[in-house]
């Protein structure tokens, strides 16, 4: 499994859209089965970070480094909204724990 920590400085006119574009990048990854599940965190209150597990370490980097068609339109929306957008970190899960107590 792999992790990404990306953070959003967001243009405040857009926080709305941000949210509402977010979650529909987040569903689209969730329907490839591309990621096990994305959190958003408040930073500031225009800073957010995304902390995302997904699948594997190719799948990565085919929806946020190398995107094209539908994930590339959702991300683009996202940065619109966006003054900066940085992936500070990428991270192999060396050992995973059960969510919840399960």
């Amino acid at each position: 499994m792999f992790a990404s920590l990306i953070q959003y400085r967001l243009n405040p006119i857009f926080k709305a859209d941000f949210f509402r574009f977010w979650e529909g990048h987040r569903q689209h990854l969730l329907d490839e089965k591309a990621i096990d599940f994305s959190v958003l965190h408040r930073e500031t209150p225009i800073a957010y970070l995304s902390y995302t597990r997904w699948k594997d370490r190719p799948e990565f980097e085919k929806h946020i480094l190398n995107v094209a068609g539908e994930t590339r339109e959702w991300q683009q929306k996202i940065e619109d909204c966006c003054n900066e957008v940085h992936v500070l970190y990428r991270m192999e899960i060396v050992k995973d724990i059960p969510i919840y107590g399960v």
